[in-house]
């Protein structure tokens, strides 16, 4: 079924239809696939694989996990001041702290941790629950979870924070620790952001099925969407490549008429705070289109959205505990050591790297999953791509993206947890030392 989805995919970027087609078409797919989700949950009904070696052996390694350290564990070490080519841009999530939004539709206190609370093993070996470490299930709303993150990041490499940005139509989403991080300048890290331009849903699938929050697609909500940002714009803390404020767009295919939306955000620009934007398009899955030629300065990979389609699926060697397991599961092994991320090489285009990938806390049996990671594996990522970024001409800045810094309800995360420590952290360090220019 995986090979048949790739093959379509590829069918139908391929197909001569405009952006926006594309976009209804994968919206469509999405939203079937969420209907039919919907009514097989609401049957509340499901079975597992009832082998008693199977079992036995799931019980054991669950029973076994509790209260030991992964392999590679590594408690906190004080780096003094790295001296880097490099510039690490992780991408940050806002969503650790109640809101009304969420109290509406989740229920009163609800945050992202309660996705990661629920997590479950879905196979033998399956790394889950993930459990915080130092900063604990941390609330964004306090000052002093976000200067030890500082603290963290900077001590090991990282020298910028990508917020994503939730705007819909004039309204905001988990807008209170950013506007905390604006206020308190003594907070010092470089920052830019990452417009999430898609629908809020129930199942985080970005279409209008089970939308919450909607963006409407059209000009004039574009052009309201870049006057909300360009006064944060000029916080000096705000990251800059040639003079110019970096904005990451999260789907450019999403932007209605691109070169004329994108000249409107430059002219507002120049106008108000008195310089031109530098503007990244986020690759989408599958997505070969010319955003260069639509008006943006650079691309971005995003993974594993970038590379999914290119690495080894290994679900059928896993064993899912349910037998409607319906998820996917990728060797994190075999796509570092085959080097199936290097496929922007020599375009103008900022790499991505992730530590981790697994969003079953929110997917559960449905999640998709990069098996077997461990810090030396990422490392060895880290370090291939520091030498891409330093061999490619075109680039405007030695940038490099990680996703994520905290998005833990998606396994992808730079913060301590108790079971790796502070692993991924340091192998950061250690890649950019050892790639030292």
């Amino acid at each position: 079924m995986s090979n048949m989805k790739r093959i379509l995919n590829n069918i139908l970027e391929r197909a001569p239809l405009s952006e926006t087609v594309k976009v209804k078409i994968h919206n469509a797919w999405a939203e079937y696939k969420m209907r039919h989700e919907e009514k097989q949950d609401e049957k509340g009904s499901f079975s597992i694989n009832a082998n008693k070696d199977f079992l036995k052996g799931y019980t054991e390694y669950v029973l076994k996990s509790y209260g030991k350290r992964r392999t590679g564990f590594q408690q906190y070490k004080h780096h003094k001041n790295l001296k880097s080519q490099i510039h690490l841009a992780a991408y940050y999530l806002t969503q650790y702290h109640p809101n009304i939004q969420n109290d509406e539709w989740w229920g009163k206190g609800t945050t992202e941790w309660n996705n990661v609370n629920q997590a479950i093993p879905q196979f033998i070996g399956h790394y889950q629950p993930r459990k915080p470490g130092e900063l604990g299930y941390y609330d964004l709303r306090l000052k002093e979870n976000m200067e030890r993150q500082i603290e963290l990041a900077k001590n090991y490499g990282i020298s910028e924070f990508c917020f994503y940005y939730y705007w819909f139509d004039g309204q905001r989403l988990l807008e209170r620790p950013l506007n905390m991080f604006l206020r308190n300048k003594d907070l010092k890290i470089e920052f830019s952001y990452c417009w999430a331009n898609e629908n809020w849903t129930k199942r985080f699938s970005g279409t209008d099925a089970g939308a919450l929050m909607k963006i409407t697609q059209s000009v004039e909500s574009y052009v309201q969407f870049i006057d909300s940002i360009l006064c944060d714009m000029l916080d000096s803390r705000y990251h800059r490549i040639n003079g110019r404020p970096v904005l990451s767009i999260y789907r450019p295919s999403s932007i209605p008429n691109p070169l004329k939306v994108l000249r409107i955000w430059r002219d507002k620009a120049k106008e108000k705070i008195g310089t031109d934007l530098y503007l990244i398009a986020i690759l989408e899955a599958n997505n070969q289109h010319d955003w260069l030629s639509e008006g943006f300065d650079a691309l971005s990979e995003f993974q594993p959205r970038s590379i999914e389609y290119k690495c080894k699926n290994i679900t059928k060697e896993v064993h899912p505990l349910r037998k409607d397991f319906s998820g996917k599961v990728y060797d994190y092994e075999d796509l570092v050591l085959s080097k199936r991320y290097d496929i922007n090489f020599n375009k103008k285009c900022y790499p991505a790297v992730m530590p981790m990938w697994d969003n079953t806390a929110r997917r559960n049996h449905r999640g998709t999953i990069f098996h077997g990671s461990t810090p030396d594996l990422y490392k060895l990522w880290l370090e291939n791509t520091i030498e891409r970024v330093n061999h490619n001409l075109k680039l405007d800045e030695k940038r490099i993206f990680i996703n994520a810094w905290n998005e833990w309800g998606e396994g992808a995360y730079m913060e301590p947890d108790y079971d790796f420590g502070y692993a991924y952290l340091q192998a950061t360090y250690e890649a950019l030392v050892n790639k030292r220019v």
